[in-house]
């Protein structure tokens, strides 16, 4: 059985904040659109992901867990999988989600989102990337809490069993 969902991706909200005059930190909101993943996919920038915290230590006892006759074969494979990880940077993972956003420029016009204009707006608004990787985050977060699944589930139907 297939189950189609209309939605292929969803909306966040986006607080990017930077030192402004005076001290006072400047804000800027809007939303940006991410693309809902298949879990493979998912699976496979959270694994690169956590690459960026695989130092030798940490793969040392990664290693020794993966040999241990002890360890069931399942979490050897993952173990291999997180090994075997290609570490991931800010840009690389928003090329994979990211795919539209409402922006206004300073003008008051909509920026419309391309790759060149986010690379624009990186280089110009140092630690959107930050900003955008954490809006994106934060949304699978809360999506997965109890509280946000039970405040967006409809109430079962009075008919049906």
């Amino acid at each position: 059985m297939t189950v189609v969902l209309s939605k292929v991706a969803f909306w966040a909200p986006v607080i990017f904040t930077r030192v402004g005059d005076d001290g006072k930190p400047e804000t800027l909101e809007f939303r940006a659109r991410y693309k809902h993943l298949k879990k493979s996919v998912r699976l496979g920038l959270d694994r690169r992901l956590q690459a960026i915290h695989l130092n030798a230590e940490v793969r040392k006892d990664l290693v020794q867990r993966m040999e241990d006759p002890a360890t069931p074969e399942y979490q050897r494979k993952e173990i291999r999988l997180m090994l075997d990880a290609k570490q991931i940077t800010d840009a690389e993972f928003l090329n994979e989600v990211l795919c539209d956003w409402e922006l206004k420029g300073s003008d008051g016009q909509f920026i419309p989102y391309t790759e060149a204009a986010r690379a624009e707006l990186e280089e110009e608004l140092d630690g959107l990337e930050i900003a955008l990787f954490r809006a994106y985050q934060k949304a699978r977060q809360n999506a997965a809490a109890p509280a946000a699944v039970e405040k967006n589930s409809e109430q079962p139907s009075a008919t049906t069993s």
